[in-house]
């Protein structure tokens, strides 16, 4: 099964891709490179229709902002008119998770 993740990691440009790993029936790869992290030029969506797998990209862990750094950070860059009632961080995943009263205005138009 290891197998999988040496084939797809070879599919990419070198370097790009810090660690791969399963994590259930999902493949996860990890990059360093913001820009790849950002906008991969769909590389991720052909290699899921070419292995028929479910891939995660994430940003290396050696990459993310402390969490007290973002929760100020966050707090500073979102209008108070959203009313934020809770900040949530996965770190396992990278993920932030945002509750506001109004998420219209949290998410803004662009």
């Amino acid at each position: 099964m290891a197998d999988i993740l040496v084939e797809i990691v070879s599919r990419l440009e070198k370097g790009l891709i810090s660690h791969s790993s399963f994590e259930g029936a999902n493949i996860i790869l990890y990059t360093k490179e913001r820009d790849f992290f950002l906008e991969n030029k769909g590389q991720i969506r052909k290699l899921v229709q070419e292995f028929k797998k479910r891939i995660e990209l994430r940003p290396d862990p050696s990459t993310i902002m402390d969490i007290e750094k973002a929760e100020i950070l966050i707090k500073e860059i979102l209008p108070a008119e959203a009313k934020v009632e809770n900040i949530l961080f996965e770190p396992q995943r990278s993920i932030v998770i945002i509750e506001a009263e109004k998420p219209g205005i949290a998410i803004g138009k662009a």
